[in-house]
């Protein structure tokens, strides 16, 4: 996350094979979650692909895990009976049309943690990982909810191959390989694991990686950098180990939870730099991300754009108010449900900037802002259109969080807000100073059609949600 939600180059793939690089990144595309999107059918994943392509990606993460009809584990989907591809499993035939335009589908999971594989502890609690104080892990998740495993155990090490193994070989057997994304919430710190807990989930990634290859030698296999450096990881209080590393993986490394390492990157393959700029931040931050993956020496850039449309069950973000509404991708609530929201112009700004700055990370703010102008609105494009698209964005993004819309996009979060006693007078204002400009843009390009709707249909969502008795939350 999620998983959030990486640097990359592929491993284990020729040469010949390998895409060659459109400006510092050999590899593109984008992080995306199946599984917590119950909404998206084939056709939208269809969609999603050829927005990855038209954006100049090659790649994509696909992370699966929880949204697949495991056969010998059911437990792993039962909080996803509604998905689509539990319903109707097309993920085989989305990877095939991926190949088709040319981009190679890597499929997601997390080892003893995360969606689906959390849920094997409710079956099994003596499988559950032991928190900090000693006593089993507290239950934790996004839409899956569950508590992680121990991997000292040898019947959880046995479930977690049988089950990785059963969704990259049995079900998705052509997908181009695996993300083995390391937990960034919690490890095991039972007396079996502790100052071990790397050295026993590496027992796994090494099982996994051999498994793979032995079926598929070109696959690309990508892991964490936890199981070689012997560095602390981030958040998880326990160092990583020190492991034998195969110059057959790719590394992984995100800005929270998977520091660069530059001995890891000169020994691999490949190695990938993922963060969530396109998913949660501006084309500044999107730009400042593309120059931090050409430093740490990545050739491959696969930041997250994950969009959400599960209903939760828990408060998630500490949030009751969530629990039995369906999540707004993105935080758009105007995007009707099992239709993605990378066409609206919010998301087009930030896969506009991705699309440049991953091919030239230098581009300068003026040339930016007319491929924008051009992409967005044709010869049509003024610098108020322009500066009005980009407000627009930062409005949408502004404290946005994983699970909850931006407060000038929700009355519900600024009422929660209030009743948390985090409404200051200062946050106050600031709510009202972002709607004022959200309704100057909504009137500016009310009635003007094609193509500024793009502009008025997402501002005027925004005026309308504040239409009614919620506008006097923002009374001093």
């Amino acid at each position: 996350m999620p998983a959030f939600g990486p640097c990359l180059v592929l491993l284990g793939l020729a040469a010949a094979a390998d895409p060659k690089p459109d400006g510092p990144f050999a590899l593109r595309g984008y992080y995306l979650t199946l599984t917590r999107t119950p909404t998206y059918g084939l056709d939208a994943w269809k969609a999603t692909i050829d927005g990855v392509r038209a954006d100049g990606g090659n790649l994509v993460i696909l992370w699966t895990a929880g949204g697949f009809k495991s056969k010998k584990f059911p437990a792993t989907w039962n909080h996803n009976k509604d998905h689509a591809n539990i319903k109707d499993d097309f993920v085989r035939e989305l990877i095939g049309y991926a190949h088709g335009k040319g981009v190679r589908v890597l499929l997601g999971f997390t080892p003893f943690g995360y969606d689906g594989v959390n849920r094997m502890a409710l079956e099994h609690p003596a499988w559950a990982a032991a928190g900090p104080d000693g006593k089993p892990a507290r239950p934790f998740g996004i839409h899956s909810w569950g508590r992680n495993l121990c991997p000292a155990r040898d019947d959880t090490q046995r479930f977690m191959l049988d089950y990785v193994k059963e969704m990259a070989l049995d079900f998705y057997p052509e997908a181009d390989g695996l993300l083995v994304e390391s937990s960034d919430y919690a490890a095991c710190h039972c007396p079996d694991c502790g100052p071990k807990f790397f050295d026993n989930e590496f027992r796994f990634v090494r099982a996994i990686s051999d498994a793979v290859w032995a079926e598929k030698p070109d696959a690309t296999v990508v892991v964490y950098p936890h199981y070689f450096t012997g560095a602390d990881a981030p958040g998880l209080g326990v160092k990583g180990a020190r492991r034998p590393f195969d110059p057959r993986w790719t590394v992984f490394f995100t800005p929270h939870s998977a520091h660069p390492d530059a001995d890891l990157v000169r020994k691999a393959r490949g190695a990938i730099w993922s963060d969530d700029s396109p998913a949660r931040g501006t084309p500044t931050e999107i730009k400042a991300a593309a120059r931090r993956a050409r430093a740490a020496g990545c050739s491959g850039w696969v930041p997250s754009f994950e969009a959400f449309t599960y209903v939760p069950t828990e408060p998630e973000d500490g949030q009751k108010y969530l629990v039995g509404r369906r999540q707004l991708p993105l935080g758009f609530g105007w995007v009707g449900d099992g239709r993605p929201p990378y066409d609206e112009l919010p998301a087009r700004v930030n896969r506009v900037a991705y699309r440049e700055y991953a091919r030239d990370p230098d581009l300068s703010d003026a040339a930016f802002r007319a491929a924008l102008g051009k992409e967005l609105f044709g010869p049509a494009a003024t610098a108020e259109a322009v500066d009005d698209a980009l407000a627009l964005q930062r409005l949408l993004v502004t404290e946005r969080t994983w699970w909850q819309a931006a407060p000038v996009a929700s009355p519900d979060r600024v009422r929660a807000m209030k009743a948390a006693g985090q409404l200051t007078a200062d946050r106050r204002a600031e709510v009202h100073r972002d709607l004022d400009r959200m309704r100057a843009i909504e009137q500016r390009y009310r009635g003007k059609g094609e193509p500024f709707a793009g502009l008025h249909r997402p501002a005027g969502w925004v005026a309308d949600r504040w239409a009614g008795e919620d506008v006097k939350l923002l009374d001093p």
